[in-house]
């Protein structure tokens, strides 16, 4: 498809007969409202507009969204509803004009003057007061809407427009302002004029109206439509470029022959990235699931300064999250795709940068608060599971909230677990990852779904310690989900060795390592978690939400022991996040017959270091061989260079101890050493040393 038939393709979601005239639609126009699908909201206060039935006051609408979601075929649907109800709009469209005040003003005066069909009236003024008094005689004896189309691109003529023509039209015109943006600061920072603001942010079809649009279009096979719906997420650029004919054919084949609609796609969005320098950017920003110059910098190897920053996320495709900004998906997911399949080795460095960068910002700060953030984004760049790597990309959390579980609010895990007796729900639900088209499917039978919540006594784990138990809140307070997550210390221990699932594993520890995890309370040297448990096993925001309760604890510096219902879905989501099987520690507790072992991951001390190297090397990012800066390597002796290069891939003291042949004292000898020689005082520092540049 040419840059040609790109053009068409988005035209086609905003091109309609110019004619004004009133009466009934033309058979074209019909057609195109028959693509028009979704939108209801927008449509229904339009028509109260149009009716007279709109009282709210709000005259002023902000139609804003990403390039290609509609925005253009929008208002052309307003502006045939306005004419059939025989109501003017005039509309302008900045990509129509030169962009200074006097042009604009010429523009709209020449629609009105067509509109009130004589010049007696204004016309010796100025051209922005003759459209002032124009605007008043025609609204005299009718309402009108006026609207502007790719108002982001209007520039300085904002300020213009907003001060001298916005602020003066009569009550009952209605402003329409179309862009990629919401509109600036300067726009509330009257009250008289943001009260009369009303926004409609414009988003991706729903499945329901996707699939309308698709057998509109003629594809009417259900694997199609499904996939293609998969592939753009609702965009409707994106749906009308994987509608075209010449693309067809495209859906039907593997993954891997998709390139060409890929490549349309970034095409089209790039166009407004002309800079060689900033598409650059928009590349490497296309790796990251979240956005922000520290980032950035750190895998181009190169300063990002603000201008160029800026000039990021100022694109229509980037918006600003909790956690930076994002790229939108199917741009990011292009662009990603269209930069492996170019450049693969520097799409590769990219992705070990930001894996790199992750794992160092959890060594940072690990211990200090809460890392699940990091977690999660250092999986995305190294799970090889497909279920985790899609359920990050899709992560929309902030639905649900933990709180303690107490013998003030008892009764309410109580209910929650009859309920989940009375009315247990199988686990399901299928997905993909939207980078590679791999696919999964999970399912539990919802029999087996009773075991997460088999033998749970809440009173004596509420009073065993005040933070071991949760209750997972909707936002409408509803008890969602429960988890025990008993921390590890000397009072919980007694308890613990006589738990049968935590029993195993604990016995089966010396009496060195038992005193190990006998810290005072309220500390902990780790947890057993006995159950992340929810109310509906097929919603899979709240799958979500246990995967970061995970991410939250896994970095945080502990013993973690686990032995999860034996079914394959529980087993392997350990496997992926790095627990191991414990060798020989089983029981059979949940049926009475089934061999079910025991998951243990330990992060303590130096075996984070370990842990994180492990998640790395199963990312594909342990190719990297460390080497001594230039003018450090003549401060060490051969053996402590070779005590470093085991370090900083995360082997213990013990373990280096094994490698080399010596005893672990000497090992301590060397690493003290090494640490006066090279200026630093603990492992992280060392390995930052040496790792700081994969």
């Amino acid at each position: 498809m040419s840059e040609k038939e790109i053009d068409a393709a988005i035209e086609r979601q905003g091109s309609v007969d110019d004619s004004d005239e009133p009466g009934a639609m033309s058979g074209f126009e019909m057609r195109e409202e028959q693509f028009l699908v979704g939108r209801r909201g927008q449509h229904e206060r339009f028509n109260a507009y149009l009716t007279g039935q709109s009282n709210s006051g709000q005259s002023i609408w902000n139609i804003y969204g990403t390039a290609g979601v509609g925005k253009s075929f929008l208002l052309d649907s307003f502006r045939r509803k306005a004419r059939l109800a025989g109501i003017p709009m005039l509309h302008l469209d900045s990509r129509d004009f030169n962009h200074k005040g006097e042009q604009l003003f010429r523009q709209l005066l020449d629609q009105l003057i067509l509109l009130k069909q004589d010049d007696e009236h204004g016309l010796q003024q100025q051209p922005l007061e003759s459209c002032l008094t124009l605007l008043k005689l025609l609204t005299q004896r009718t309402r009108l809407v006026l609207a502007f189309d790719t108002y982001e691109e209007m520039g300085e003529l904002d300020g213009l427009l907003r001060e001298r023509l916005f602020k003066r039209l009569p009550d009952n015109v209605l402003l329409i302002l179309a862009g990629r943006y919401k509109l600036s600061d300067q726009w509330v920072l009257s009250p008289a004029l943001r009260e009369r603001i009303h926004y409609m942010p414009l988003g991706n079809l729903t499945d329901s109206e996707s699939e309308s649009y698709l057998r509109c279009s003629g594809i009417i096979e259900d694997h199609r439509i499904t996939r293609i719906q998969r592939k753009t997420g609702g965009h409707p650029l994106a749906l009308s470029l994987a509608a075209a004919v010449p693309l067809q054919d495209e859906w039907a084949a593997p993954p891997t022959d998709d390139t060409g609609w890929f490549d349309l796609l970034v095409k089209a969005w790039l166009r407004e990235v002309p800079d060689v320098k900033l598409r650059r950017i928009v590349e490497a920003a296309a790796i990251l699931l979240h956005v922000n110059r520290e980032v950035l910098t750190f895998i181009m190897e190169e300063e990002v300064d603000d201008p160029l920053f800026d000039a990021l996320i100022s694109l229509s495709f980037v918006r600003k999250t909790g956690r930076g900004w994002m790229l939108h998906d199917l741009m990011r997911i292009a662009a990603r795709k269209q930069l492996e399949e170019r450049t693969p080795e520097y799409f590769h460095r990219l992705m070990g940068r930001a894996a790199y960068y992750y794992a160092d910002l959890i060594r940072q700060i690990s211990g200090s608060r809460s890392t699940e953030w990091e977690v999660g984004e250092l999986f995305y760049y190294t799970t090889g599971n497909i279920m985790v790597r899609a359920l990050i990309q899709s992560s929309s959390r902030g639905q649900y909230a933990w709180e303690s579980l107490t013998m003030a609010n008892i009764g309410e895990g109580e209910a929650y677990l009859r309920s989940r007796l009375e009315a247990a729900t199988p686990l399901s639900f299928s997905g993909a990852d939207p980078e590679t088209e791999q696919t999964y499917h999970e399912f539990v039978a919802k029999e087996d779904m009773k075991l997460t919540i088999k033998g749970i006594d809440l009173h004596t784990l509420v009073r065993l310690d005040r933070q071991g138990v949760m209750l997972l809140r909707s936002g409408s307070g509803e008890a969602v989900g429960l988890a025990s997550m008993i921390p590890i210390h000397s009072e919980t221990l007694p308890y613990l060795k006589t738990d049968p699932f935590s029993a195993p594993y604990l016995s089966s520890l010396s009496t060195e390592e038992l005193k190990l995890l006998a810290v005072d309370p309220p500390g902990q040297s780790g947890w057993f978690i006995r159950t992340i448990d929810y109310k509906d096993w097929k919603n899979v925001n709240l799958i979500i939400e246990a995967m970061y309760l995970i991410f939250s604890y896994l970095c945080s510096g502990g013993l973690f022991i686990a032995s999860p219902p034996p079914l394959e879905f529980f087993q392997g989501a350990h496997l992926s996040m790095g627990f191991q099987i414990a060798h020989g520690v089983v029981h059979r507790h949940y049926d009475g017959r089934t061999l079910t072992p025991t998951f243990v991951l330990d992060t303590r001390g130096e075996k984070l270091e370990a842990f994180l190297r492990f998640l790395l090397k199963q990312g594909g990012y342990s190719s990297f061989t460390p080497s001594l800066p230039v003018g450090l390597l003549e401060r060490l002796t051969k053996r402590e260079r070779e005590v470093v290069l085991l370090a900083i891939d995360g082997h213990t003291n013990g373990e280096i101890a094994k490698t080399l042949y010596v005893s672990e004292i000497t090992v301590k000898k060397h690493i003290s050493a090494i640490f006066v020689k090279l200026a630093v005082k603990n492992r992280n520092q060392l390995i930052k040393l040496f790792t700081s540049k994969p």
